[in-house]
C-alpha cells in the first residue's frame, strides 16, 4: 500500500482528529457528564468490539507473543529513560514518568490503525491496546507509588475477559449465532467514535502549565515511542503490517488514562493533564509523517 498524495494521507489522519475536534467544540457549548460515555466505552462497547474482532481474527500465537514482547520492551525501556530524565531535572517521577510511558493506544491509536492498515491492522492494534492496558494497570500503578492491593483492579477490567473470550471463541472455531453476533457488532461499532469524542471533550477541560516541561515530556512520549518501537519490532522479528501497527501505536501521545490514575491516587493531575495536552498537540504535527512513512514502506 502506498500514499501517492496529500489527500490520501488526510483521509487517514483527519477523520480521527475531526471527531476529536467535535468533542472539544461540543464541550464549549454544552456541559455533560462525560464519565458516563467513558463507562459505556470501557464496560460495554469495547468488550463487544474486542469479542467481535478477535472471534473472526486468525491469530498466529508466535506473532502475538512477539507483539506483547515488543510493547513490553518499549514500555520498560521508556520507564528507565523517563525515570532518568525526571531524576536529572529533579522532578517527581511518579508524576512525569507515566505520561511518557503509556501511550493513547486506544482512543487515538485504534482509529488511526484502522484507517491506515484496514481491518487486519485494526485487529493487531486491539492486541496492542490490551497489552498496554495490562501493563498500565499493573506496572503503571506501581510507578504511581500505590500499594500492591490496587493491582487487583486489573481483574475488574472487562476488556481482559473479553480478550480471553474472543481468543477462546477463535481457537475452538465456535460460530457466534447471528442473533447475538449482530448486536455485539453494533455495540462494538460505537467504540471508536465515542472514544474520539470523549477524548476531545476531556482535552478541553485540561490546561497547559509549565510550558516547556509539558512539551518536553509530551514530545518524549512520541519520539521515544517511534524509535523504541522500530528497534524492538526488528529485534523480535515482527514484519509487515504487524510491525507497522506496533510502531504507530508506540508513537501515540500520552494516554488520557494517565490523568485518571493521577487523580485517583493523589498525584499532581494538573501537571499530567498539561503533558497530555502538549503531547497531543505535538502528535498533530508528527503523526502524519509517521503514518506516511509506515504506509509507504
Amino acid at each position: 500500500m502506498t500514499l501517492s498524495s496529500i489527500p490520501e494521507l488526510a483521509n487517514i489522519v483527519l477523520p480521527a482528529f475531526l471527531v476529536i475536534a467535535a468533542g472539544f467544540l461540543f464541550s464549549r457549548t454544552k456541559k455533560i457528564d462525560i464519565s458516563s460515555i467513558n463507562d459505556l466505552v470501557v464496560y460495554v462497547t469495547t468488550p463487544c468490539l474486542i469479542i467481535s474482532s478477535l472471534s473472526d481474527f486468525t491469530m498466529d500465537p508466535s506473532v502475538t507473543a512477539k507483539l506483547f514482547l515488543s510493547i513490553s520492551a518499549v514500555i520498560f525501556v521508556t520507564i528507565i529513560i523517563g525515570g532518568a530524565l525526571a531524576k536529572a531535572l529533579r522532578l517527581d517521577s511518579r508524576v512525569y514518568v507515566p505520561p511518557v510511558v503509556f501511550a493513547n493506544t486506544g482512543n487515538l491509536g485504534l482509529p488511526l490503525c484502522l484507517f491506515a492498515f484496514g481491518q487486519y491492522g485494526f485487529n493487531i492494534a486491539i492486541l496492542c491496546v490490551v497489552s498496554t492496558m495490562l501493563l498500565h494497570y499493573t506496572v503503571g500503578i506501581l510507578i504511581l507509588g500505590s500499594g500492591k492491593n490496587h493491582l487487583r483492579e486489573i481483574f475488574r477490567l472487562p476488556l481482559i475477559y473479553a480478550t480471553v473470550a474472543g481468543i477462546i471463541i477463535n481457537s475452538v472455531g465456535f460460530q457466534i449465532p447471528v442473533v447475538i453476533e449482530r448486536p455485539v457488532a453494533l455495540l462494538g461499532d460505537i467504540t471508536i467514535p465515542a472514544m474520539l469524542f470523549s477524548l476531545g471533550y476531556k482535552l478541553s477541560e485540561m490546561k497547559i502549565s509549565r510550558l516547556w516541561l509539558s512539551f518536553f515530556f509530551g514530545s518524549a512520549r512520541i519520539f521515544l515511542g517511534v524509535i523504541l518501537g522500530a528497534l524492538f519490532v526488528n529485534l523480535f522479528g515482527l514484519k509487515g503490517v504487524e510491525a507497522k501497527v506496533v510502531i504507530l501505536e508506540c508513537a501515540m501521545p500520552p494516554a488520557v488514562f494517565n490523568f485518571v490514575l493521577a487523580e485517583k491516587y493523589g498525584r499532581d493531575s494538573e501537571t499530567v493533564a498539561s503533558i497530555i495536552v502538549a503531547g497531543t498537540a505535538v502528535s498533530l504535527l508528527v503523526l502524519p509523517f509517521v503514518i506516511s512513512y509506515l504506509v509507504n514502506q
